[in-house]
């Protein structure tokens, strides 16, 4: 079964329960047994962790392999992955990641694939009922506090800047009503809780928890630039014929099914 980090160091886990955690700073160390399966190690923008999640599960089903999902803003897992994080497949939420993954030959070129395109998605505080539904609230957006990815991290926020600069909505007087999150995921935590008004946050997110159609609206793609979200095998890995194997699988029929069941759109 798949296991999930969230900014953890690379977890083992063998077929009799033993749990070996590694740190990055220990130089070398070998755990063998005869019936141990193979690991992979994948990082994932946090608005994939879901489908990832569905994706290695599936997998290991086909295969005899252990997967490790470790969850983040783009930029975070960009920053570990650069420093040497024990990674063998990076799923990032745009292609500029991966193209300095590229620039800096930290990753095998023929491996990459743009796996998906994410959707926006303009979220109410669910557990408020209001007057006028998520669609007609959106044209205005005149909330106290709205929360979204920090565009400095995650592209979801650079996605949700343009879609205000499109409204013509300077934030730059409005700062007391922005809340940045480090990622999409914990903007949509965030108002999911109830913590602020509304929020822009992955489609994906909101198909998850099966929220109420009045509280949320797709953007249209006209207010920001296409979410193309690409991922490469780590030129690090020690398990390269396997991460290219995963890589091949995230672009089956039965793969693209999943992504599509969870909100994305593909080339």
């Amino acid at each position: 079964m798949a296991s999930l980090q969230w900014m953890q160091p690379r977890t083992f886990v063998s077929r009799n329960n033993q749990i070996i955690a590694l740190c990055c700073f220990v130089p070398f160390l070998w755990s063998c047994t005869t019936d141990a399966p193979d690991e992979l190690t994948i990082a994932v923008a946090t608005n994939f962790l879901t489908t990832a999640e569905e994706l290695s599960k599936k997998f290991e089903e086909q295969s005899d392999v252990e997967i490790t999902v470790v969850a983040g803003s783009s930029g975070q897992l960009f920053a570990q992955a650069k420093n040497g994080a024990p990674y063998d497949v990076f799923f990032s939420a745009d292609q500029e990641k991966i193209d300095a993954i590229v620039d800096e030959n930290l990753g095998i070129v023929d491996s990459r694939i743009t796996y998906a395109l994410g959707r926006l998605c303009f979220m109410l505080n669910p557990k408020t009922d209001y007057e006028q539904d998520a669609r007609v609230l959106f044209e205005n957006l005149e909330f106290n506090r709205i929360v979204f990815a920090n565009p400095k991290l995650a592209p979801y926020g650079i996605a949700a800047e343009e879609v205000f600069d499109r409204l013509e909505i300077d934030l730059s007087n409005e700062k007391k009503k922005v809340i940045f999150a480090d990622n999409v995921g914990k903007a949509y935590a965030i108002v999911n809780s109830g913590n602020t008004e509304a929020g822009m946050v992955a489609l994906s997110s909101v198909l998850d928890d099966e929220l109420s159609d009045e509280h949320y609206y797709e953007v249209p793609d006209k207010y920001y630039s296409p979410l193309r979200q690409d991922a490469i095998v780590l030129a690090r890995t020690e398990n390269e014929t396997l991460a290219l194997e995963f890589i091949e699988f995230v672009r089956s029929d039965d793969a693209k099914t999943i992504i599509r069941s969870n909100g994305y759109e593909l080339d």
